[in-house]
């Protein structure tokens, strides 16, 4: 009995042994396979003196159940093949770098050592290796390439190493287990990729050298637990959907950045964000870039801004008030504040010329819309839909009452400037106005300054300096019948009319 416990504790202690079978050996380029002599039991190996693209396939055909690899004291070759091909369709392969997809797929892979002088890891080197979880050395390393780590859902840790420049597309993808990534030492990271750490519901924060010029589309999409971002001072670019739904992400400083825009849906579904410092070198806030962020409750934009794209607010239903909008924005397009629901009043400035179909639909709150314009901007389909316009108040300069009284849309605002649209819809009598075919005749009691026509949503189709107590408009190159005619008198009176054009 005693001799068979012993010889089952050795077989399970061979077993272990079995387990953790550690090789070294010592190779020149293209020498693995030869070195280990047909042995490929073991679990780890270490590979010292100088290897090539031939050694590493070697492994990835052989040896993909190896748990850990040590390369720290090897130097990699550069190697052409010219007539073979390996690993995939790759034929030349660079010195001081990890081959292409060389351990794609290695399921037991737990630890790697890199080399000191490796300066690259190149395209899916390690993507999907799901149980690695850790990296160390490199401290040459200068690039990281696109889904390099992709997939390696146990990846911890990874120190990013001051030499490091690029790091590609999707290189730390769904890498759900690294909770924090700070690259405030890279001094020359200008680069951070397409989806770089899209997908990982632990990380918690990133920090982003000043050198940093791109921030590549989606970059950190999907990174729930994310709270704390440092953004770099020098970026110029930050992708489509950078930020899309960090939900535990509550407030950014970006003042300090170089952009030019705040891309599409960069923070769109931010569903905690409620503080974002914006830089002044923006000039749009592109489509959807705060869609549905939902706990917003004010927001500073800065001077320059000319864009307010499709979406751009829809569903901040925290908003407080639409007063932020700065003077020189020129259109405000489809769907922008779409149910603002907390909104109490808005602020359209004089220089919008175009709001778009939807923009303010669902507001129902907002009580009070006041523009300075002079004329109306041109509105889209169903711009103040679904929010009883009825009831809402438009305040607009004095002499401009009757024309956003005969305007469609603006009219339906129940009350405008304390007068109701349907009463103050009359034709100024201190001007005559007749047509001669399609020749607008306007005389005023005293010389006119200037006119101008619109069309009835508030485009301006004519200007016209006459002198003269009399003016003529050619409006044949007008499709419109119906026209709002604005004169300016020497006294400087302003006056406006409802026109028709009738042709038989």
């Amino acid at each position: 009995m005693i001799r068979k416990m012993l010889l089952c504790a050795a077989v399970v202690l061979s077993s272990i042994c079995a387990q953790a079978y550690h090789k070294t050996v010592v190779i020149s380029c293209g020498g693995l396979e030869e070195a280990l002599a047909g042995d490929l039991s073991f679990t780890s190996i270490a590979i010292e003196g100088s290897a090539d693209v031939r050694d590493f396939a070697f492994l990835h055909d052989n040896a993909t159940s190896i748990k850990a690899i040590d390369l720290s004291e090897c130097s990699i070759a550069m190697y052409d093949s010219r007539n073979e091909h390996y690993l995939g369709h790759h034929t030349h392969f660079d010195a001081h770098t990890i081959p292409p997809s060389a351990f794609f797929g290695f399921a037991a892979l737990e630890r790697v050592t890199l080399p000191a002088t490796l300066v690259a890891i190149s395209d899916g080197a390690f993507a999907g290796c799901e149980r690695l979880l850790s990296v160390t050395g490199g401290n040459a390393l200068t690039m990281i390439g696109d889904y390099a780590f992709a997939g390696c859902s146990a990846l911890s840790e990874f120190s990013m190493p001051i030499s490091l420049r690029r790091i590609g597309d999707y290189a730390f993808d769904k890498c759900s287990s690294l909770k924090s990534v700070d690259m405030s030492s890279c001094t020359q990271l200008e680069y951070l990729g397409i989806r770089a750490f899209a997908q990982n519901g632990v990380l918690q924060q990133v920090v982003l050298p000043e050198s940093m010029e791109t921030i590549g589309n989606y970059a950190f999409a999907g990174c729930g637990a994310l709270e704390r971002v440092v953004m770099p001072v020098h970026l110029l670019q930050l992708g489509e959907g950078a930020f899309v739904s960090c939900t535990a992400l509550s407030s950014i400083d970006m003042k300090d950045c170089d952009i030019a825009e705040l891309s599409a849906w960069t923070f769109a579904s931010c569903t905690h964000l409620q503080q974002v410092l914006l830089p002044i070198t923006i000039s749009r806030v592109a489509e959807g870039a705060f869609y549905y962020c939902t706990s917003l409750q004010q927001i500073e934009l800065p001077e320059g801004i000319v864009t307010l794209d499709a979406f751009a607010f829809a569903g901040c239903s925290a908003l407080q008030h639409i007063s932020f909008i700065p003077e020189g924005v020129e259109s405000i397009e489809r769907y922008a504040f779409y149910r603002n629901i907390s909104a109490s009043k808005a602020h359209i400035p004089t220089t919008v010329s175009y709001i778009g179909d939807h923009a303010f639909d669902g507001c129902i709150n907002a009580m009070d819309f006041v523009t300075y314009r002079e004329m109306p901007a041109e509105l889209g389909e169903d711009v103040f839909a679904n929010m009883e316009i009825e009831k809402k108040t438009l305040g607009v300069e004095t002499e401009s009452v009757v024309i956003y009284s005969s305007t469609a849309q603006w009219q339906d605002f129940g009350t405008i400037n304390g007068i109701t649209a349907v009463e103050d819809v009359t034709i100024c009598t201190d001007i005559t106005t007749y047509f001669d075919a399609y020749n607008l005749i306007v005389t005023a009691p005293q010389e006119i300054v200037e006119m101008r026509l619109f069309d009835t949503s508030g485009i301006l189709l004519a200007y016209v300096e006459p002198g003269d107590c009399d003016a003529t408009i050619d409006t044949h190159a007008f499709t419109t019948n119906l026209y709002l005619v604005q004169v300016v008198m020497a006294d400087g009176r302003r006056v406006v009319a409802k026109v028709a054009r009738i042709i038989r």
